[in-house]
């Protein structure tokens, strides 16, 4: 059960993506900024052809090749794992979604749509997405859930450790 929740949540999120997208593409000019906070955060409708900061620019095929083995490949993992936090479910949900999510654009334009635009003490961060959100929002879940299950494990093992042998 728990890991349909984790689709279910993949999916809304997925849904969220595309339908902010398509307000976007509507109500957007390409490349045209609306401030929304002067000085910090605008709309910009950009189409991105790479990857973060523009990187790997026109590959979309070749992204879209490695967004679809890495669902696949963490679907394989998570058809074996077993135990499944509430935190977990949540931070595999919004990876899987906005994988999915830019997957989706890359497949049907040829490029991701990005529109969240932030000045952040001089520097213009790059034009990003909600589906971004999802995907940096998941893996920071599954990380700090990691690090949690290492620092309750090695807390376990030294208390394990400190009351010596068990007699019978």
């Amino acid at each position: 059960m728990k890991k349909d929740q984790i689709y279910w949540l993949s999916l809304l999120g997925l849904i969220l993506d595309q339908l902010i997208k398509r307000f976007v593409t509507k109500h957007l000019l390409l490349g045209k900024v609306v401030s929304i906070i002067p000085n910090f955060f605008a709309l910009r409708y950009v189409q991105n052809t790479g990857a973060a900061w523009g990187i790997f620019g026109d590959s979309a095929l070749l992204l879209s090749i490695v967004s679809a083995i890495f669902l696949i490949i963490l679907n394989l993992y998570l058809s074996k794992e077993t135990h499944f936090t509430k935190q977990s479910i949540i931070g595999y949900g919004l990876l899987i979604g906005g994988v999915l999510g830019n997957l989706v654009d890359r497949i049907l334009h040829g490029y991701v749509i990005d529109f969240l635009d932030f000045n952040i003490i001089n520097y213009n961060f790059p034009t990003f997405n909600f589906a971004d959100i999802l995907i940096v929002v998941g893996v920071f879940l599954i990380i700090i859930e990691i690090v949690r299950g290492e620092i309750s494990g090695n807390r376990s093992r030294k208390r394990t450790r400190s009351l010596g042998p068990i007699s019978k």
